[in-house]
């Protein structure tokens, strides 16, 4: 079990954003989180990241069931958001390794995050001049850094062109290969049925269905 979440459940105000929620991801598994917009999966995802602590029920990251908050979870997770903005005037290495130092990683580590989404050509170009496929491939990237254990992805193909999703999705598809564990969150189903092992289906913050992909197919 590399995620739990146990009867999840967070109010802002009189608004139930996420009610009574449960579910496991399996380590090396794709698990899929969609639903419209308003049924929780930005308030869920802020609860499994540990920006914010659910009223009640409880999450677990990894073998050790450790809370999201705890120095070591978050060492073990990487996180891409759905919108991304680097400093001005920086390249793409030196992006990254901004990001390596403050997380006390060995330089190396930058030049393998650049190989594994194929930006190694690029690494002298300024981060703020990429287009968006490349721009979500540097997110990527730093989310790679230090090689977590869980990668979690915020509707990453949500602005980008068909080209330019085919290659992050042959990028997941590769990392899938590798063994990563994989949290997609989308408000499509249709973008997350190519690499999807499992899919929960959130409405209204509650659990409406959960499944494998070849089930919903049918």
């Amino acid at each position: 079990m590399m995620l739990r979440a146990d009867s999840l459940t967070k109010s802002y105000g009189a608004v139930k954003a996420v009610d009574d929620l449960s579910f496991e991801v399996e380590q090396g598994e794709t698990f899929a989180l969609i639903g419209p917009n308003g049924a929780g999966k930005t308030t869920t995802l802020r609860l499994l990241l540990g920006l914010g602590r659910p009223d009640r029920g409880r999450i677990q990251i990894g073998p050790a069931g450790l809370e999201p908050h705890h120095p070591e979870a978050r060492r073990d997770l990487g996180y891409v958001p759905q919108r991304v903005e680097f400093p001005p005037g920086r390249t793409v290495a030196e992006v990254l390794g901004f990001f390596a130092e403050i997380r006390g990683l060995e330089r190396p580590m930058v030049g393998r995050a650049l190989e594994r989404v194929r930006l190694e050509a690029h690494a002298k170009r300024r981060a703020s001049e990429l287009s968006g496929g490349f721009t979500q491939r540097l997110s990527l990237a730093q989310a790679l850094l230090s090689d977590p254990a869980l990668l979690v992805l915020d509707e990453p193909t949500a602005s980008l062109d068909p080209e330019a999703t085919w290659e992050f999705r042959s990028l997941i598809e590769q990392l899938q290969r590798e063994g990563k564990t994989i949290l997609l969150c989308s408000h499509l189903l249709s973008e997350v049925e190519r690499v999807a092992d499992r899919v929960l289906i959130l409405v209204d913050g509650r659990r409406a269905a959960l499944e494998r992909m070849d089930a919903l197919r049918d």
